[in-house]
């Protein structure tokens, strides 16, 4: 299989194009100068991107997990750098191809379930309670399954792809040592405006404090993670091991900070990734060097993690840590999560087959859907049930049915893999995917930007070995 060439009018996609940079540059300038400067900003990130697209790809990836500390709230929009690139780097890939006359496409698998999946979601606004919401909802997924069908059709070399993983590389180190100093700061005491915890996340809550690093919760860091962690990992028991810091230190640093989220639901995701790679990897695992590493770095981690969190503003700070991460079925947190179930299977059973609608659920759950509640719309805290909810039976269908298809494509690829380097990618990026989905189970928000990058790079590893461009 190779590129497919689609040719098209070059007059209507420019002029489509110039449409989608001007309109929201021109909303953006309604509602406040500032998000005018972020529309300026992104216009200029274009014009860089029409020559060198893939430094948007860069650009991106390095962003991912800036979206806490890096964003900027500005009239009631929440806007994070690696939104603003995305965005430039989609109008300026639509205006190279208008220009071209013709779009080399690579193969993206995921595209006829995702849109059969956003077309669900656009038939359940129809009967939203809360439009607003739903609307922007909507926008949101639209958005960010975009870039994960644009990232393949971009990164379409082995080259482009270790740029993307060693610049994905460099970020983790820099959101990992600030995560360590955010842990150590707040037991030394300095204030959350200089560590940047929320005050939810400090020592005084559960006696240590829960790493966020630039993220804007301690799950969110950890699912962030989930990709950088098991490429590091893969790459372990592969023959390409990375060399330097960007190889098992960096896999003790991030598997450290990892520990210090206090993230039950990725512990439990990282865990289901490790056994992917070593199923995949098994006789490069059954090594003795390989091994004693892997037990070392476990034990080290651990070994330092408990030390850390011993170290916390009362004796019993470990045993805290070991009851917050065991007590899965009491508490308010469980209760909590139980009432929320039950009200996604509730509306599930209204609308079986297509929903309530796009980010309905919170609505739903309210005394009045019209208005958001101080303490923020309620979540399902389950990505299962929350799709059941708001996109009905066929909205969970056409979703599973896409991450079906990435995981036998993915297993078909590794098989065919006769290169050690692309076979690594392959098996750390489907475990990173897998590892999502077991994490999603203890939480529901799906349109996050680096879950659907790492979607959309798990494809372009696919096609490395399934469908090599043509020369």
């Amino acid at each position: 299989m190779t590129d497919r060439i689609i040719t098209y009018p070059r007059a209507f996609i420019t002029f489509a194009t110039v449409v989608a940079v001007s309109v929201p540059v021109a909303f953006l300038a309604s509602r406040s100068p500032f998000l005018a400067l972020a529309g300026v900003a992104g216009v200029i990130l274009y014009t860089v991107f029409l020559r060198w697209p893939m430094f948007g790809v860069l650009a991106v990836v390095f962003l991912l997990p800036f979206e806490r500390i890096g964003a900027v709230d500005l009239a009631g929009i929440t806007v994070r750098p690696s939104q603003v690139v995305a965005i430039a780097l989609i109008a300026a890939w639509l205006t190279r191809s208008a220009w071209r006359g013709k779009l080399y496409w690579r193969p993206q698998p995921l595209l006829i379930p995702l849109c059969v999946y956003l077309t669900i979601l656009g038939i359940g606004l129809t009967h939203a309670e809360n439009l607003t919401r739903g609307l922007f909802v909507f926008a949101f997924t639209a958005f960010t399954l975009a870039v994960s069908i644009l990232i393949p059709q971009l990164v379409r070399t082995e080259a482009q792809a270790n740029r993307a993983v060693n610049v994905l590389l460099i970020t983790t180190a820099i959101v990992s040592a600030f995560g360590l100093f955010q842990f150590l700061g707040d037991y030394a005491g300095l204030p959350p405006s200089i560590t940047g915890l929320r005050d939810l996340y400090t020592k005084a809550v559960l006696g240590f404090p829960r790493v966020q690093s630039t993220a804007l919760e301690p799950l969110y860091f950890a699912n962030f993670l989930l990709l950088p962690l098991s490429l590091l990992t893969a790459s372990l028991f592969s023959r390409v091991q990375r060399k330097g810091f960007f190889g098992l230190p960096l896999l003790l640093l991030a598997g450290l900070v990892l520990v210090l989220t206090v993230a039950r639901g990725g512990y439990l995701a990282f865990g289901a990734s490790v056994v992917v790679i070593i199923a995949f990897s098994l006789r490069q695992f059954l090594h003795p060097g390989r091994i004693l590493a892997f037990g070392a770095s476990i034990l080290i981690v651990g070994v330092v993690a408990m030390q850390m969190l011993g170290g916390g503003t009362d004796a019993f700070s470990v045993q805290k840590f070991t009851g917050h991460i065991t007590n899965l079925f009491t508490g308010a947190s469980y209760e909590e999560r139980v009432a929320t179930f039950d009200l996604a299977n509730q509306a599930f059973h209204e609308q079986p087959l297509v929903g309530i609608g796009p980010g309905q659920f919170g609505p739903y759950a309210s005394i009045n859907p019209s208005y958001e509640p101080k303490d923020g719309w309620k979540i399902v805290n389950n990505l299962t049930l929350e799709v059941l909810a708001e996109a009905g039976m066929l909205g969970l269908i056409a979703l599973a049915l896409a991450f079906a298809i990435l995981i036998v494509r993915s297993i078909r690829a590794i098989r065919r893999a006769r290169s050690p380097n692309p076979r690594a990618l392959l098996v750390g990026g489907l475990a990173a995917v897998i590892g999502i989905l077991v994490q999603y189970q203890t939480f529901s928000i799906l349109y996050i930007m680096h879950v659907w990058v790492a979607v959309g790079l798990l494809v372009a590893f696919q096609n490395l070995v399934l469908a090599p461009p043509r020369e």
